[in-house]
């Protein structure tokens, strides 16, 4: 099972705003221009340059991970593989096998953006032999009291959730069930 993220409407205001700033950074540079050499004029010139090389990796980036066609999960016959966010190259993978897997929990956690609003996570939580002692204890997954399942509480493993995943966080779950593993849907709704 592969799992690519749909550009939706939440990803236009980003876009946006990156838009605006790089207009600006142009601004900034465009009117530099008849003011130099003055010391304030090569200020604006460098921000604005700056500002516009930035703005502009920044869009090619964002259009990069939502256009090309990188899976963001991949769930296969030998274990998950959680694919490096493009332009960083594959050989970034992470990778583990089904036998380290322990469990899968998916869950939310409060955005602190001063309204009700939750951002989903899917963890594969491992198994103790095969946690190491890198990996404490998540806090936010110790919150969850996942006594009822087996691995380590670690989001070493875990990617976050975001709108627009084909397929849907539900039917990676119903996949993990079907190999045998426990999963546990621990979202606030």
């Amino acid at each position: 099972m592969r799992v690519f993220r749909r550009p939706v409407a939440a990803d236009a205001r980003p876009a946006g705003c990156v838009l605006v700033l790089l207009a600006f950074s142009v601004i900034f540079a465009v009117t530099a221009v008849p003011a130099l050499p003055g010391v304030g004029a090569v200020l604006y010139l460098i921000l604005g340059l700056a500002g516009t090389l930035l703005c502009a990796a920044g869009l090619v980036a964002a259009a990069g991970r939502l256009l090309g066609r990188r899976p963001v999960l991949e769930l296969d016959e030998h274990g998950v593989r959680l694919p490096a966010p493009w332009p960083l190259p594959r050989a970034r993978d992470r990778f583990v096998r089904w036998a380290d897997v322990a469990a899968v929990v998916l869950w939310s956690s409060p955005v602190p953006r001063g309204r009700r609003a939750f951002a989903e996570h899917l963890a594969f939580l491992p198994t103790p032999e095969s946690a190491g002692p890198a990996s404490p204890p998540s806090a936010e997954l110790l919150a969850l009291r996942l006594d009822d399942l087996p691995g380590v509480a670690s989001t070493q493993w875990a990617t976050p959730v975001h709108p627009g995943w084909d397929p849907e966080a539900e039917q990676i779950i119903a996949e993990v069930r079907r190999r045998g593993l426990p999963a546990m849907d621990a979202r606030t709704r």
